[in-house]
């Protein structure tokens, strides 16, 4: 049953009603009696959306560098040839021509061994 409090009331005055005293602060009624004591929790409410997601947190460490793999049994591609190395140092003198039979000049000497190119004396 609702209550019919006063309709102009003046500050600090009391309205009682089934034993339970009012008081007019300026604004509202206040009751005076002390809180009664508190009634059990009532059922949880169904679950909110989600939502938004949040922002992207830093990169975390690099991880251990894994296990070697199984050696491949197929053949990978030729790499790329590589540039041109320096030039080497001179070598040795080679061959002397020499005309040792008094022939056209196609003997030669190879070293240790004396090699007729043929065509000598005649």
């Amino acid at each position: 049953m609702p209550i019919d409090f006063p309709n102009s009331p003046t500050l600090n005055q009391l309205f009682t009603v089934n034993n339970q005293t009012w008081r007019w602060d300026g604004s509202v009624w206040r009751t005076n009696e002390a809180q009664g004591i508190q009634g059990p929790t009532g059922p949880t409410g169904s679950t909110g959306p989600t939502g938004a997601t949040g922002p992207l947190g830093p990169t975390g460490p690099t991880g251990s560098t894994g296990a070697t793999g199984a050696t491949s049994t197929v053949p990978g591609p030729t790499g790329p040839t590589g540039s041109t190395g320096p030039t080497g140092s001179t070598g040795p003198t080679g061959p002397i021509f020499q005309n040792v039979d008094g022939g056209t000049a196609t003997t030669i000497y190879g070293g240790a061994s004396i090699i007729d190119c043929g065509n000598v004396n005649g």
